[in-house]
């Protein structure tokens, strides 16, 4: 768990959230912020490896989103929109006094930073997407069925904990996964309800964002796993080809989880594009 969790109230949701600042405190200028959006029920806390990677320079905001981690839990039948998920991101960085973040997004966290980019193109000072997809495939929502007549139906069947660790092979490179991580993950995805994750897996298997992708105004650096499938990087390729200041990192060696499982080789990309577009 984090340290002295720390909660925000955005509307009618407290949302959990860090926020760590190692930055010189002599400092005159005022550092930027990263702020770190969770893929698919998922946490805070596998961006653990980030904030020591990240903190000497910037500020480090991590948040669980709506119904995710510890943040609060709308009851089953409540609304949930990625416009939605977007404006607790915003507003969030509004109680904290944030005017703009670099926002890293993984898989469908990855979505929400562009629906915030396009909706508050004055908030993000760029985006990174981890092995995200601006649209589903048909072949992940048949994938993460596993045998039922849908998703929502896998997970109500064998609950969030049990449904990740039959699933865990689709989201995490297994043959990178150190000892502990592949219970680690089912367990802290479970956090989240289940109705929860029935309705975000409807929300993001419905989610279109290629036909805005050229609205999209900030710098964007995509990175997809080398491993990853075939139709994954297409998809990320024409995701740049779409974006108007894009860059594609293909990261040699690994498939999905790749922010959690090589944290330090993102990282390391994020700190190159962003030189790569001061300089622009």
């Amino acid at each position: 768990m984090t340290a002295n969790p720390h909660f925000a109230t955005v509307g009618d949701l407290a949302i959990h959230y860090d926020l760590a600042d190692y930055t010189d405190p002599w400092r005159t200028d005022e550092p930027a912020t990263f702020l770190l959006y969770p893929g698919y029920c998922r946490n805070i806390e596998f961006w653990r490896a980030w904030v020591p990677l990240l903190g000497r320079d910037y500020r480090v905001l991590r948040m669980d989103a709506r119904g995710y981690g510890e943040t609060g839990k709308p009851p089953p039948g409540s609304p949930l929109t990625t416009d939605m998920l977007a404006d607790d991101a915003i507003g969030l960085m509004d109680v904290l006094g944030i005017q703009r973040a670099h926002w890293v997004g993984e898989s469908t966290g990855g979505a929400v930073g562009l629906v915030a980019a396009l909706n508050h193109p004055e908030r993000i000072a760029s985006i990174t997407l981890c092995n995200t997809a601006a649209r589903m495939g048909d072949e992940t929502v048949s994938t993460y069925a596993i045998g039922e007549a849908n998703q929502g139906a896998a997970i109500e069947k064998y609950g969030v904990a049990e449904w990740c660790r039959r699933t865990l092979q689709y989201r995490m490179d297994v043959s990178h996964a150190p000892a502990g991580l592949a219970e680690f993950v089912p367990r802290e995805m479970a956090k989240t309800p289940a109705h929860i994750a029935v309705a975000a897996f409807k929300l993001f298997s419905t989610v279109n964002l290629m036909p805005r992708l050229p609205k999209v105004k900030a710098p964007t650096l995509l990175i997809v796993g080398s491993k990853c499938t075939e139709r994954r990087k297409r998809h990320m390729a024409e995701m740049r080809d779409k974006l108007q200041r894009a860059k594609l990192v293909e990261l040699e060696g690994y498939d999905y989880g790749i922010h959690f499982l090589a944290p330090d080789a993102v990282v390391a990309e994020i700190r190159k594009f962003l030189r790569e577009t001061k300089d622009q």
